[in-house]
């Protein structure tokens, strides 16, 4: 009972510091589940990230429930899942007892302004995730590390990311169709060894 109530504080926890939506928790996921408490390596890490993102739903809520559910059942998976909701359901409680009178709040307006780099910080910081787990064959940080010994280019990501930005950019074509494209662009191109 004690592990159930602490994924739930664990989601909890990172339901409330969490602004942008569901890209903006992966760099808090990655934090809590990957590097403090080891509940999964970081391919495992990528495969939920994968997974929560192609599930109907917000990726932060599948992600909870997939990870409650793997720690600890169907138990888990309600708790965690709770947890991650709680936050946003006592914040849209509140906003709609409040938000009239403080609106035009100067103090509200400038936590907001404040709010949204740490919003893009942490989108950015998504972005190298899936970087660093689809274009590149390392992490960025043993650019650093190790001197670049062991890092690459995985050119078969960077074929699809270059091809499949190319075309929304220039047809819009909807995501549905770009997703399945890549993912069967991948499976032809990943058996391709250069």
């Amino acid at each position: 009972m004690t592990h159930i109530l602490y994924l739930y504080y664990l989601f909890a926890k990172i339901g409330v510091f969490t602004f942008g939506g569901g890209y903006a928790m992966i760099p808090l996921f990655q934090d809590e589940l990957v590097t403090r408490h080891q509940y999964m390596g970081g391919d495992e890490f990528a495969a939920l990230v994968a997974l929560a993102q192609i599930t109907p739903g917000p990726v932060g809520l599948n992600a909870a429930t997939y990870v409650g559910y793997q720690q600890a059942g169907v138990l888990g998976a309600a708790s965690a899942t709770l947890g991650m909701m709680t936050p946003s359901l006592i914040v849209v409680m509140l906003a709609a007892v409040f938000l009239s009178k403080f609106r035009n709040s100067v103090w509200l307006q400038q936590a907001l302004e404040g709010i949204r780099p740490v919003v893009l910080g942490l989108i950015g910081a998504a972005v190298i995730f899936f970087a660093e787990t689809s274009v590149f064959s390392a992490p960025l940080k043993t650019l650093w590390e190790k001197s670049g010994v062991s890092f690459g280019i995985c050119w078969q990501g960077l074929v699809i990311f270059a091809l499949v930005l190319f075309i929304e950019i220039k047809w819009k074509v909807n995501q549905v169709w770009l997703l399945l494209g890549a993912g069967i662009l991948a499976l032809i191109l990943m058996e391709i060894r250069l």
